[in-house]
């Protein structure tokens, strides 16, 4: 625990990949529409989105979380953001409005290459995802939620 934490003791994580996630334990939920490669191009996919356990998932729909057969569509990891605070896209990287983004860096995965949104080295990939909320106040909503996550994974990570 970091040296200001009133805890003593040991945790002892529950490593069960296939857990459910369960729909309690969420910190800010709804649509964002997200920046995707697909087949070499860009293109923008609305999706619905749920902060859990330091992660961004994201279904087709809200009914699809609801229904726990369903696995999310995708997930961002929030552990691996290489910056420590979610920023407003630049009008260079982004003109859509109400856009930030979340750069990721993560181990290199078997099959990890260069494309418009990843960078791969072989030893590391970069993948830097662009989302856009629905309005500013949403935007800033969501900014608030992902930068506490932030700054917990990072003061649990030190």
């Amino acid at each position: 625990a970091p040296f200001h934490s009133p805890f003593e003791g040991t945790i002892k994580p529950d490593h069960d990949s296939k857990r459910k996630l369960s729909p309690l334990t969420h910190l800010h939920k709804g649509f964002l529409t997200i920046f995707q490669e697909e087949s070499g191009l860009g293109a923008w996919n609305r999706r619905w989105c749920s902060v859990q356990d330091n992660k961004i998932y994201y279904w087709l729909y809200p009914e699809d979380e609801v229904n726990m057969n369903k696995e999310p569509h995708g997930e961002i990891d929030l552990r691996h953001c290489k910056s420590e605070k979610v920023t407003v896209a630049s009008r260079l990287d982004c003109a859509r409005p109400n856009t930030f983004v979340l750069v990721i860096l993560q181990p290199a995965q078997p099959g990890d290459r260069n494309s418009i949104i990843s960078e791969s080295n072989g030893k590391t990939t970069q993948t830097k995802f662009l989302l856009s909320a629905d309005s500013r106040e949403e935007r800033k909503s969501w900014m608030e939620v992902l930068n506490k996550c932030l700054q917990s994974v990072h003061s649990w990570s030190h």
